[in-house]
């Protein structure tokens, strides 16, 4: 990757489609279903041709998003491709709830090394490259007029606080029941938040400890979010395999446990059993 020359190219239009989102949502919007609860608006296509047509133009290169892919993942192998959910996290963007974010990840190798999330509702921008860091900053709109600042980077430390960790669950997997039967005694505190995308970036900048999902992942649902994760030097796990996330497979990545190093080590060697029996093959 050319930093910070294409990173500030392409968040120029992460920024425009943040503005297009977020002019939409305060709308009497229109709401499709790409299939039975699988809502699509809008503003998921509008960003898709922000982001992933002005990728494709400017750069030349190969995108893989939600809303548009079409792709083999065998033939992506190698290959350096950008990952893209122009909103994830779309129910609670019907729900006008602000927790859905833009979600962009640059693979290279099948590895990621550069990610931006995004929430256009509430201005928070993530982002993080391999061998520099992550930053975070909330920003003011319009997003477009808005500077990143590409040196002002950190890693993610030990959390220092007294207070029990909280671990980042999903909303529609709360309401479905599938932390009941699981025990994490008095060591951590479930809180559910919308989008997997923000959840993960939240984690990659230390704002919580982990995050935690026992449903099926596709790659352009934690893409960007792992790359910043990643990029603070945080780590991934997906519950099935307990190895890495894997990228351009031709399967689902079968759960996921994401944040801070130590604390992911800590609660996967000691809830490993149980996690791995309660994740669904299917969403």
């Amino acid at each position: 990757m050319r930093f910070p020359e294409e990173a500030e190219l392409v968040s120029k239009l992460v920024l425009e489609a943040a503005d297009r989102i977020l002019s939409i949502y305060g709308t009497n919007f229109h709401v499709m279903e790409k299939s039975k609860g699988d809502p699509l608006t809008e503003a998921d296509l509008q960003a898709n041709e922000i982001i992933a047509g002005g990728i494709r133009k400017i750069l030349k290169d190969k995108v893989y998003s939600e809303e548009d892919s079409d792709f083999s993942h065998s033939s992506l192998q190698g290959e350096r491709v950008w990952i893209l959910d122009p909103i994830d996290g779309t129910r609670e963007f019907v729900a006008k709830n602000p927790e859905f974010a833009i979600s962009l990840g640059l693979l290279e190798e099948g590895k990621p090394v550069f990610g931006i999330v995004m929430n256009p509702a509430t201005g928070e921008f993530f982002w993080g490259a391999e061998g520099k860091g992550a930053y975070y900053k909330i920003l003011k709109s319009p997003y477009i007029e808005n500077q990143i600042d590409w040196e002002n980077t950190f890693y993610l430390q030990k959390p220092g606080s007294s207070e029990l960790p909280k671990v980042l669950v999903s909303i529609s997997e709360t309401k479905a029941g599938l932390f009941k039967k699981l025990d994490y005694g008095n060591d951590f505190v479930l809180e559910p938040k919308g989008s997997i995308a923000y959840k993960l970036a939240l984690v990659a900048v230390g704002k919580y400890p982990l995050t935690l999902s026992l449903r099926p992942k596709n790659d352009w649902d934690v893409a960007g979010g792992i790359a910043i994760l990643r990029a603070s030097l945080g780590k991934d796990l997906e519950i099935r395999s307990g190895k890495d996330y894997p990228f351009l497979t031709s399967k689902l990545g079968i759960g996921l446990l994401a944040g801070e190093s130590g604390l992911v080590t800590q609660f996967w060697e000691k809830f490993k059993t149980s996690l791995q029996g309660s994740v669904r093959d299917r969403w």
